[in-house]
């Protein structure tokens, strides 16, 4: 029998740093688990980190990729090993993947299709790489490695086997690089990939290469990064093993840990014999690739293998794994103490509240209870809240603010801040001789209790060493419903990937829930209420949905703009009727009022801060949808 074991090696990264990628990598292959197997697969960019942006044209980094690869080699005898870095050949840089056989460097695969929509922009760095060419060591100006390479599009071909290779993007488009390589006999494609987290994109993934595998009759080896790895994008790991339409075996999403590998068994002879009876000569000619011999004969080690499948399709416990694995990756790799945030007695700041306490027990649990203390973090001090108050704030928004940090165990702090603002308010009103009042200056006069805000809750966080948290969500992005400089200051703002209508139905999602150690009931007082800024006098009754429109109308007319591109009158046509409690004329004065506050709220959205990618668009210009600042739309 032909049979070989497979692992695929899901990896949190990050960029630049060189020395910790390289020690996560060596773990991995020293471990007794992955001595075990005969090839293994990395992710894209693994050595460099997949988000080193502009710095991926430092020559620094190109070098300090090569001296971490010529270390790998050493730990690779009897195995193929792919991994992902960045190699420059003048005149261009190339993503690429590594190919070490028996601690050769066999070549460097280049990859064919870059991403570059969305949250990718890797044309702005890379170039697309092409039919191989053989370079001798000294290209790089010293010889790291023993031999010549080869350095493109190959087919790695031992005594036993053929393998084909794909980076990430390569696998998504129509004509791929597995096809061409399965024509010319390769039995397995390995696929290194730094695929970002959004809603049910796993599914996507699971059927690309359930599919493949089924129309090429091959194994396909799927592995990616996992982690908040600079910033923005959140990976979510998920490596995949599948063969001739089915999944032999799917590794863990969203983990907290440095790594999760995942291995099967795969039996060559069984692919052969799936050939012989389904495939059939298409009668096209196939393109080239290059094809590498070597003479290393694939040894079976052992016969029986459990694989840990982990996959959950439900949203709502997908966006608890990531945003709480983005926290996580925010808090250690930013070195901070934890985070403080401004507890105002709403949903979002509630959501963020929460969010940061499950991350705690998701610590607790699947690292080490002592894990925050063995990183100089006091747990008692990971999360510390505060409620500042005015007199348009409500005694309900207070008490539950206070009930919702004693659930959580966590420092909760109340003060009053009329005075500092009736100071400014003063100061204000006696240099520019105006009498401010609601009347004639309503907006001025919200937007300081925002503002006065700031820079307490600023004062708190540095107090702590913290990240102080903003609490805007996507649909108030989009229409501007935030005060600069006030609500949404922060280091960061984990919910600013969602919408509003989401958040509340995690939130009622939570009351529902059994499965953490407190009840969350408190949540359904709260989500009983109207969602309210509560920055007007309360005789006035303000709330968000009449300043702006109902959330889940905000919604519909938002996803015409940004999905679909959709002018104002294809917006109306298309929705005018999906809501049939809604006339035609209100639905024409809810999309006006979106697509008059979208276009101008847009220098508000270049300076949010960071947040991360969730759904299956965003509006972050600098890592998803662009728009210009001016425009006359």
């Amino acid at each position: 029998m032909n049979r070989i074991q497979i692992s695929t090696i899901c990896i949190n990264t990050t960029p630049l740093d060189f020395k910790g990628n390289l020690e996560r990598i060596l773990n991995v292959l020293k471990d007794n688990a992955s001595n075990k197997a005969s090839i293994l697969v990395f992710p894209e960019l693994a050595i460099s980190g997949y988000g080193c942006e502009d710095m991926f044209y430092s020559p620094f980094v190109w070098r300090e990729s090569l001296k971490s690869l010529n270390q790998i080699l050493h730990f690779t005898k009897d195995k193929l090993v792919v991994v992902g870095l960045p190699i420059f050949l003048s005149p261009f840089l190339y993503n690429c993947i590594a190919v070490i056989l028996d601690t050769k460097l066999i070549g460097f695969v280049t990859k064919t299709n870059l991403a570059n929509t969305g949250v990718h922009y890797e044309k702005r760095w890379f170039k697309e790489g092409g039919f191989p060419l053989t370079f001798s060591p000294n290209i790089f100006g010293k010889e790291l490695f023993s031999s010549d390479f080869y350095f493109g599009n190959f087919i790695l071909e031992t005594k036993n086997l053929r393998v084909g290779f794909e980076i990430c993007e390569d696998s998504w488009v129509i004509e791929r690089q597995a096809s061409k390589a399965t024509l010319l006999g390769s039995e397995v494609i390995l696929s290194s990939g730094a695929s970002h987290f959004a809603f049910g994109k796993q599914e996507i993934r699971k059927r690309i290469f359930t599919e493949s595998s089924r129309a090429h009759n091959s194994v396909f080896v799927y592995s990616n990064l996992c982690g908040n790895e600079s910033g923005r994008i959140i990976f979510e790991g998920g490596g995949l093993i599948t063969a001739n339409g089915e999944i032999l075996a799917e590794g863990e999403r969203l983990f907290l840990s440095d790594s999760n590998v995942t291995s099967a068994i795969v039996d060559i002879d069984q692919v052969h014999a799936s050939r012989a009876k389904n495939f059939r000569n298409n009668n096209k000619k196939t393109e080239r690739l290059g094809i590498v011999s070597s003479e290393f004969n694939f040894q079976d080690k052992t016969l029986s293998i459990s694989s840990k499948r982990i996959q959950s399709s439900n949203q709502y416990n997908d966006f608890t794994k990531a945003v709480t694995l983005g926290l996580f990756d925010y808090l250690r790799k930013s070195k901070s103490k934890g985070f403080t945030l401004s507890l105002s007695g709403g949903a979002d700041s509630a959501a963020c509240a929460i969010l940061v306490w499950i991350m705690l027990n998701r610590i607790k649990t699947e690292l080490d209870k002592n894990y925050l203390e063995s990183i100089g973090i006091n747990e008692k001090e990971l999360l510390v809240t505060i409620y500042q108050g005015t007199e348009n704030n409500s005694e309900e928004t207070k008490n539950f603010a206070k009930e919702l940090s004693k659930l959580l165990d966590v420092i909760h702090y109340e003060i009053d801040i009329d005075e500092p603002i009736n100071w400014i308010t003063e100061k204000i009103s006696s240099i520019t001789n105006k009498n401010l009042n609601w009347k004639e200056h309503d907006l001025a006069l919200q937007n300081i209790q925002a503002r006065a805000r700031s820079p307490i809750v600023w004062l708190l966080a540095n107090l702590y060493n913290h990240l102080l948290i903003s609490t805007g969500n996507r649909s108030e992005s989009s229409v501007g419903y935030t005060t600069m400089d006030g609500d949404s200051s922060g280091s960061l703002c984990p919910i600013s990937g969602v919408s509003k209508e989401f958040l509340l139905e995690w939130l009622e999602f939570l009351t529902l829930n059994n499965s953490y150690s407190i009840d969350f009931g408190i949540l359904k007082s709260l989500l009983n209420r109207r969602p309210t800024a509560e920055l007007k006098p309360l005789s006035e009754s303000q709330f968000d949905e009449k300043d702006l429109m109902p959330y889940p109308i905000l919604q519909k007319i938002e996803e015409q703009l940004i999905i679909n591109g959709r002018s104002r009158e294809e917006a109306l046509e298309i929705l005018q009727n999906s809501i049939t409690e809604i006339s035609i004329e209100d639905w024409k004065k809810y999309i006006d009022k979106f697509y008059s506050m979208f276009p101008r709220s847009q220098w508000k959205r270049e300076r949010l801060p960071p947040g991360f990618h969730l759904d299956e668009y965003g509006l972050d210009p600098k890592s998803s949808y662009r728009f210009p600042i001016l425009s006359g739309f």
